[in-house]
């Protein structure tokens, strides 16, 4: 197994020269993404070969190169000499860069502090979003996604994303093997650090010089074509392709096509693109200032968009403005929730639910103080957010809201009858689950909804967890059980069946934890019974 040593830290790798090779056949350097190793390359490497020399490597941490003793203040840093120290090992002076999710980052990294060793750039499924709170988000899903369950489990999350082979299949069995060795500090350090690192990345980008070529896969959930596409035409020197029948992982999915794309490119580098006709370039920016204005997003009377989170926590903004207190007087949190759940609401049968213990009189008007803060607190002179008459309240243009989105796709994944797809929308689902989620539906006229959706989760992640543990994914179906949990922590055969299986999956410590677990509680849940009863 070749290795060399940097900074007494050994970083496996392995050259292959071309099958075909003479005095200019040029060198392409491989650089996987976070939680893979250079085995991922092998599909695409026999087609490489035909007319390259190939070097791929782990990098520190993954595989079977050590991770270092020493703290890393800037990991891209440390990793790029790693790259270049590799280099200087094998006498090689310029490569072609291709790296795929965090490895395409590290390729920018390393072609702006060696510009001269770069000769091109590809980026295969380009990990940036349109802004730093966005991948903040996903990054932060996929931290507590390793702190709630596991390495597994974050494995297939991300395998399941990255290619369209199926599970159990030996392609994807061979992606988690390499998932299987990485240290889960290692790639949380990483993980932090290239999501904190997002805003610099995107201008290094912008600004780089060196030809690139970003490829993303049609079907590519992470990064879909659209929005890879408008990264790409950030930068004049970057061409973009989209790779059929393919998803995050081209180079897996579509070896031959994507290796097709790539070489096109790198014989093509140096045609320059033609000037733009002013013309040309007038109407392509008009297009993107009708896109940029989104007149979708303002809903149809003009009005400012309305975003009302109501999952684990209540916040309010309208447009870009946030909202911050008053909701705590005058019942206009609950009246807010109300019209979200019902955007046209009947003013009596509105009075009837959210003052059901009041008569008529004093409801109707307990409602009209109520409605008139909450005009107050969205401004509604200026956002014309509420309309109300005599008979009617109701919402102006539809709100975006995290409960709503959530309710439609806890629908979609009722319907779906495709096995593949309904696990596919269960995830989607259970992302966006953590914590005391339902705590803003707490009245009584909304307590039914939140019965029934926890109802309707508990039957989703049974049937998740049934799959999962029939294909032999156990530390999936634990994880599924445990949200099971989450919403009734009374279901006690739901305890039998996670220790179940910890033991198959041979952990009967974990399994002995969880049976004296349901017997602690049943025993607490019997006491509190007597109690009750004298």
């Amino acid at each position: 197994m070749p290795y060399f040593i940097n900074n007494n830290m050994k970083i496996h790798y392995e050259y292959e020269p071309a099958l075909h090779g003479g005095p200019h056949t040029e060198t392409l350097l491989l650089i996987h993404g976070i939680g893979f190793d250079l085995r991922c390359w092998d599909r695409i490497v026999p087609a490489m070969l035909e007319h390259y020399h190939v070097l791929r490597y782990d990098f520190r941490g993954h595989g079977f190169s050590e991770k270092g003793a020493e703290e890393l203040h800037h990991p891209a840093a440390a990793m790029v000499g790693d790259i270049h120290a590799l280099l200087e090992h094998l006498q090689i002076a310029n490569v072609h860069l291709i790296g795929h999710g965090a490895g395409s980052i590290l390729a920018l990294y390393f072609s702006r502090a060696y510009p001269r060793r770069a000769e091109t750039t590809v980026l295969l499924s380009l990990p940036l979003y349109h802004s730093a709170e966005t991948a903040n988000k996903y990054s932060t899903y996929r931290q507590d996604l390793m702190k709630q369950h596991s390495m597994r489990a974050l494995a297939e999350h991300v395998l399941g994303n990255a290619t369209l082979f199926k599970p159990g299949s030996a392609e994807m069995e061979a992606l988690h093997a390499s998932f299987a060795r990485v240290p889960l500090d290692v790639y949380t350090e990483l993980l932090i650090f290239f999501n904190s690192a997002h805003s610099e990345i995107m201008d290094m980008f912008k600004q780089h010089q060196v030809p690139a070529l970003i490829l993303t896969g049609e079907h590519d959930p992470m990064y879909p074509p659209y929005l890879s596409s408008l990264i790409a035409s950030s930068n004049p020197l970057c061409r973009y392709r989209m790779i059929y029948n393919s998803s995050n992982m081209v180079f897996y999915d579509q070896p031959e096509e994507t290796f097709q794309q790539i070489k096109a490119f790198i014989d093509t580098r140096s045609q320059t693109q033609q000037s733009l006709d002013p013309l040309l370039h007038q109407l392509h920016a008009d297009f993107f200032t009708i896109l940029n204005s989104n007149p979708v997003a303002h809903g149809q009377t003009g009005s400012p968009l309305l975003k009302v989170q109501l999952l684990n926590r209540f916040e309010v903004t309208v447009g870009e403005l946030p909202v911050n207190s008053g909701w705590g007087r005058r019942n206009a949190r609950e009246l807010l929730i109300y019209l979200l759940l019902n955007p046209s609401a009947d003013r009596d049968r509105l009075c009837g639910e959210l003052w059901s213990d009041m008569d008529i009189l004093k409801a109707r008007g307990q409602l009209r103080v109520c409605l008139t803060h909450l005009k107050q607190l969205l401004n509604n002179e200026e956002t014309g957010l509420i309309y109300s008459d005599k008979q009617q309240i109701k919402l102006q243009s539809e709100a975006e809201c995290d409960l709503l989105r959530l309710l439609a796709d806890i629908r979609k994944a009722n319907e779906e009858k495709d096995v593949d797809s309904k696990m596919a929308l269960i995830d989607s689902v259970f992302w966006q689950i953590e914590g005391d989620i339902f705590c803003n539906l707490d009245q009584d006229w909304n307590m039914n909804l939140r019965y029934k959706t926890e109802i309707e989760l508990i039957a989703l992640a049974n049937y998740q967890a049934e799959v999962l543990a029939s294909r032999h994914n156990i530390p999936g179906a634990i994880a599924y059980l445990k949200y099971v949990l989450l919403f009734n922590e009374e279901e006690f055969g739901v305890y039998e069946q996670i220790a179940n299986l910890y033991e198959r999956n041979g952990q009967s410590l974990e399994a002995q934890k969880w049976r004296s677990e349901a017997e602690k509680r049943q025993r607490s849940l019997a006491g509190e019974g007597r109690a009750r009863r004298r």
